[in-house]
């Protein structure tokens, strides 16, 4: 199933996949089941269970795809204070990470 992300929650079938790209940064919280979640364009997968949750980002393709039982996956929208934050602290986490490479290096 091919989307945009503009519902509030999805149901996903064992081994089902959901696809699409949101118009709008969207955080997906995964409210039952496991399910692995990939970016067009990101190198790393997740995996995700009941409970945990991460920001897909906007107008990048996202499949997701539950594992062995269905998965209820819960959308909501990103404020862009949020958005700030996270990048600022990336920005921090990265110099952070330079630093310490170059400490041990």
């Amino acid at each position: 199933m091919t989307n945009n992300f503009a519902n509030p929650s999805y149901m996903i079938a064992a081994g089902g996949t959901l696809s699409g790209t949101a118009e709008q940064a969207r955080k997906i919280e995964v409210a039952c089941g496991r399910v692995w979640l990939t970016v067009a364009g990101q190198v790393d997968d997740y995996w995700l269970s009941t409970g945990e949750s991460m920001v897909i980002p906007a107008n990048q393709f996202v499949v997701i795809e539950a594992e062995t039982q269905a998965s209820v996956i819960e959308l909501s929208a990103v404020s862009s204070v949020i958005n700030v934050k996270t990048m600022a602290g990336t920005s921090y986490l990265q110099k952070l990470t330079r630093k310490l490479s170059q400490a041990f290096a």
